[in-house]
């Protein structure tokens, strides 16, 4: 599986693209895509499951506060409904780090996607 730009892989995650190369959004957005890839080696290049994605997700989002918030500003994380997960208004990092869970779960699916529509060409190859 190739590395995606920053760009692109804001792309499948459906949200906006981040300011730059190295900036908070770019980084959550690559170690998503480098948590894919390792899972993937890891499972014998063998495609991963939903479980695989939340997981994914939910270990990509920042715990330091300044962190998230740039991470979510960086990416646009404001126009998501974090009340699709049952999200209350009463915890507003809570909501900031639900709303980059759902954009990584988003990314990581995708990527998982696009890696089992591979290893399934591959496997016709054969």
């Amino acid at each position: 599986m190739e590395t995606q730009t920053v760009y692109a892989l804001a792309n499948l995650a459906d949200c906006m693209s981040p300011d730059g190369d190295n900036s908070p959004g770019a980084n959550f957005l690559n170690a998503i895509e480098s948590d894919v890839i390792e899972r993937i080696a890891w499972n014998d290049g063998n495609p991963l499951d939903s479980d695989d994605a939340h997981e994914i997700a939910d270990g990509a989002v920042p715990v330091y506060t300044h962190r998230m918030w740039a991470t979510f500003v960086d990416l646009g994380a404001y126009q998501e409904d974090p009340s699709e997960l049952g999200a209350e208004a009463d915890d507003l990092n809570k909501l900031a780090a639900i709303a980059l869970y759902m954009i990584g779960e988003r990314l990581a699916a995708a990527l998982i996607q696009e890696h089992a529509e591979q290893h399934d060409d591959d496997d016709d190859d054969d």
